[in-house]
């Protein structure tokens, strides 16, 4: 196997993951995604063409030429998108990056490249916040110490082989003798396994120790390359929301603790509340445009029961934040806090783009009331939650008025929680992702009441706020999230667009304080919602534990390592097991030191003659003992230190003065080894120096090979060499310079 070709083949991937680390996250840019593809289909053109024949390279002024032109490029995927600033640099890194693949290469423009691909690598990490980034930067950083390696290697291959100056750049192509034919092995594999380890150990052991500040968030340098989020903006058309509950894509990562941060698990099928929806018009639902926004007031410790939440939200294009409702505050550690809108409930974040770290702090009983949420007025209950087309309230309070008949109309909790027993009933209406319709020529959510009686959440959700409605409940619709994966490895939950829903909000009056009394019903079918759910992901949600797993570290432990974190993780665990210790040694010194006075606590002379005497005077004894050798081996140290070094003994050091003798002879002619060298090499590269002279070099060439094995013998098996190998070596040596001072052959 031929070492070069490894140390280039291997170049070329590491420059492939490098740009797939730039664009893993870019699933909205497919020019990013074209990128791995494109790098990695030029290595292996430049791999076959180039690399192997420099005459195959680009002529000097294309290459130029095309440097220019990458310029522009850059100038014009700025101007279609300045928010993408750092995106832009990693894509011109790349096209310099081409360009530079099909020209001859020197040591230097293989640094160049690397740390081309090092850019791309940092890009990537700051413009990408998903797991996957963290998977190719790890595959990155192995292959870039293997590819360091082997760098230096051929590097210095070249360098002592070359007849050039010291200074010039040395070209890495092919040699036509490959200097490291046996190096890969099974030796060479284990050092450079242990190596790694210890690189990626010890890089991992500063990121754990550095002091981190408080709070740390995952803020980007400009603006992210997002995903939408459906079914979450200011208009949704019935069943767009479809769309994405069969997506497996994670949308959040939760961490639950109680009022004092310990862990403890989540509630049964949390309704992760998001955005309201209060007009209905044509099989379209909007949101109100009328904002009151509010900060959150800071919470105090102990006035109630709570339930915390460590919330890390995916990058997505949406305002909107995810909680337990009801909110008591919304943090984050960004300048901006959260606000909470006042008239419809729905929490926002000042930065509508990105992704986004926040806690949530809900009031662990979800029937509360919301503070900060304003009472509707007489003219929005009427015009906005009480709104209905006429044909679409004509045809749906025939079918609900017989369900809410029995029921009082003071009882507006017990009418509410008929309708929805009503579309519980499984003999009636059934739960499908399928989309369809019966009579097109209707309203989709009569159609859906009277005729198709089968559809997801959206759908049941807008029949029973609009059913509401017409039997005179004020409601509205609310999207959000429902459940998540929980995984019992690192107690979090992970929530994805699968888990999307829809439920409802009716409003059924004031507190005595005035508060706005709004009770949440779910009119989906859960049984039959929670089998769907789960066949969503295919044969990848059977190894949802170890992925989440992956990205859970990812999220929380490294883009989201903060202070709070390494004290959990580090700093608490050393201070208790240093306490733990430090009581420890106290119990033994107590012991100890009880033991010792009791041990020399005698009555009389009379009471040594006994066991516990011997065993005092054993101990002491010893102890002396211990005291004067240790005393006699300092006394030799300093003295040896005094008296300096000694001389070699004649038989340890003849072959290592004879070793000197052949470096002497070599170095008048300007063979002198390397500091990077070892004996071995420069030893085979006098041999190769020899043979060059010549008639009369070849006869010596081995010479050098045979002094530096006796040198060997001596320096590193610690062996004496025999009077007879001495005077062979001796005379090896003098025939060696006799032939040396002999002119070379012409």
């Amino acid at each position: 196997m031929n070492s070069y070709l490894v140390y280039r083949a291997s170049f070329y991937v590491m420059m492939t993951v490098a740009a797939t680390a730039l664009s893993v996250d870019a699933s909205d840019d497919p020019v990013s995604w074209l990128l791995p593809p494109l790098v990695g289909a030029a290595g292996l053109v430049a791999f076959l063409t180039v690399d192997r024949n420099p005459n195959w390279a680009l002529p000097t002024g294309l290459a130029s030429l095309l440097g220019l032109g990458s310029l522009a490029l850059l100038y014009v995927e700025y101007s279609m998108d300045d928010s993408q600033a750092v995106r832009c640099l990693g894509h011109w890194l790349v096209s310099l990056q081409l360009i530079k693949y099909f020209l001859p290469k020197s040591s230097e423009d293989d640094w160049v490249l690397f740390l081309v691909g090092l850019m791309q690598v940092l890009i990537g990490a700051v413009i990408n916040v998903g797991d996957q980034v963290g998977v190719w930067l790890f595959v990155w950083a192995v292959l870039a110490v293997w590819v360091l390696g082997q760098f230096f290697l051929q590097r210095e291959a070249r360098r002592f082989l070359a007849t050039a100056p010291a200074r010039a750049r040395v070209p890495l192509e092919p040699l036509p003798d490959d200097p490291y034919r046996n190096l890969f092995d099974g030796a060479y594999f284990s050092a450079t396994v242990r190596v790694l380890a210890l690189t990626l150990g010890l890089g991992f052991f500063f990121f754990l120790v550095l002091p981190r500040q408080q709070g740390v968030t995952r803020a980007r340098f400009g603006t992210t390359a997002t995903k939408h989020l459906t079914g979450f903006d200011e208009e949704v058309a019935l069943g767009q929301l479809g769309e994405i509950l069969e997506n497996d894509s994670p949308v959040m990562t939760v961490e639950f603790s109680d009022e004092d941060r310990a862990p403890v698990p989540p509630p049964p099928e949390p309704l992760w509340r998001g955005v309201t929806l209060n007009s209905y018009e044509k099989g379209r639902w909007r949101r109100q445009n009328y904002r009151s926004m509010r900060t959150f007031p800071t919470y105090r410790a102990g006035r109630r029961k709570v339930i915390r939440q460590a919330v890390k939200l995916e990058a997505n294009d949406s305002p909107t934040l995810f909680g337990l409702r009801p909110f008591v505050e919304v943090s984050t550690g960004r300048r901006l806090a959260p606000s909470l809108n006042a008239v419809d409930g729905t929490v926002f974040r000042a930065e509508s783009r990105g992704a986004y770290d926040y806690e949530v702090i809900s009031d662990a009983d979800p029937a509360a009331i919301q503070n900060g949420e304003e009472t509707p007025s007489e003219d929005r209950l009427r015009n906005v939650l009480l709104a209905c087309p006429e044909d679409v309230e004509e045809a749906l309070k025939k079918v609900a008025e017989p369900i809410v008949a029995a029921i009082p109309a003071a009882d507006v909790r017990g009418r509410a929680g008929a309708i929805e027993a009503y579309f519980h009933d499984s003999r009636i209406f059934a739960y499908t992702l399928e989309m369809g319709s019966v009579d097109g020529a209707i309203d989709p959510v009569v159609d859906f009441v009277l005729n198709r009686k089968e559809g997801h959440c959206e759908y049941f959700a807008s029949a029973m706020a609009l059913m509401l409605r017409s039997v005179g409940i004020p409601s509205r619709l609310v999207n959000g999230f429902k459940g998540g994966d929980w995984n019992d490895f690192t107690q979090s939950m992970t929530v994805r667009q699968k888990h999307a829903h829809s439920w409802v909000e009716a409003y059924l009056g004031r507190t005595e304080q005035g508060q706005p009394i709004w009770v949440t019903f779910d009119p989906t079918p859960g049984n039959e919602r929670d089998r769907s759910v789960a066949q969503v992901g295919g044969l990848a949600s059977n190894f949802r534990s170890f992925t989440d797993l992956f990205r859970y570290v990812w999220v929380f432990y490294i883009l989201g390592y903060d202070s709070n974190r390494q004290t959990k993780l580090i700093y608490s665990p050393v201070k208790l097991l240093a306490q733990q210790i430090n009581a420890g040694y106290a119990i033994l010194w107590k012991w100890a030191s009880e033991t010792f006075v009791g041990l020399f606590q005698f009555r009389n002379l009379q009471s040594l003659i006994s066991v516990k005497g011997f065993v005092v005077s054993f101990l002491l004894l010893t102890l002396l003992a211990v005291v004067v050798k240790g005393a006699i081996w300092l006394i030799k140290r300093i003295a040896a230190w005094w008296r300096g070094p000694s001389d070699d003994g004649p038989g340890a050091t003849a072959g290592i003065l004879f070793y000197r003798r052949l470096a002497h002879l070599l170095a008048d002619y300007d063979l002198r080894r390397a500091p990077a060298e070892t004996q071995g090499e420069f030893a085979h590269r006098a041999f190769r120096f020899l043979n060059g002279r010549g008639d009369g070099g070849q006869q010596v060439a081995a010479l050098p090979e045979k002094v530096v094995e006796a040198f060997y013998q001596v320096r590193f098996g610690d062996r004496d060499l025999s009077p007879e190998t001495l005077a062979d070596l001796e005379k090896s040596l003098d025939q060696l310079e006799a032939r040396l001072a002999e002119p070379a052959a012409p």
